[in-house]
């Protein structure tokens, strides 16, 4: 396993491989994990430096985080933390798996492109949901609106009340982001609530 591991280090990020020297925001691991679920799966190796050198974890945070991290997930996906010996030093190795369903991080939908996390395409989005989706996934989604729209509003409480210009263009951009998340969940929603609509009527 030791060597596996390293052989990963060395050969550096790519489309299933995510190399951080820390991370001490759940939110930002949470993105991470979700964009992977939301892909083909892959690794998040925690405790390495760039240029490459393993300088190991702090365990406990690093457990503390990414516990905190799966339940920002909305439906968690399956992962699984390693702490393993490598090169004398002791690295977090998360294992996540491709999810069948939409994963959202607190409220919004990542990919990975690359060595990139992205917000999810509207045709990813739609590769990932079933033909006859059932109620839990139309509420899932609902529920994910909700979240954005308090976001977005929180967001802009926070940009009339900024003096510095600076921050209000920081605000007013991740306001447009959130409000562009939400409408495309919206379409998704409204779109499986139409289908559904219809299978009704074609069974009565």
């Amino acid at each position: 396993m030791q060597s596996e591991i390293l052989e990963l280090i060395f050969s550096g990020e790519s489309q299933s491989l995510e190399l951080k020297t820390s991370i001490r925001d759940p939110s930002i691991l949470a993105k991470l994990i979700g964009s992977f679920a939301n892909s083909q799966g892959g690794k998040i190796i925690i405790g390495v430096t760039e240029p490459l050198e393993i300088v190991g974890i702090d365990e406990l945070l690093t457990r503390r985080v990414y516990e905190a991290a799966c339940r920002r997930l909305t439906p968690e996906p399956k992962t699984k933390l390693s702490i393993i010996e490598a090169d004398g030093k002791r690295v977090a190795v998360i294992d996540v798996e491709r999810s069948k369903e939409i994963v959202l991080s607190e409220g919004s939908a990542y990919v990975r492109q690359g060595t990139l996390t992205q917000p999810m395409a509207w045709k990813q989005m739609r590769q990932h949901l079933p033909p006859q989706p059932d109620a839990s996934t139309i509420e899932s989604l609902t529920k994910a609106i909700e979240r954005q729209s308090k976001l977005i509003e929180e967001m802009h409480e926070q940009n009339r009340k900024s003096n510095s210009w600076q921050a209000r263009c920081k605000q007013q951009g991740i306001g447009f982001f959130l409000g562009v998340a939400a409408s495309v969940i919206a379409s998704i929603v409204y779109a499986l609530l139409t289908v559904n609509f219809r299978g009704y009527l074609d069974s009565i």
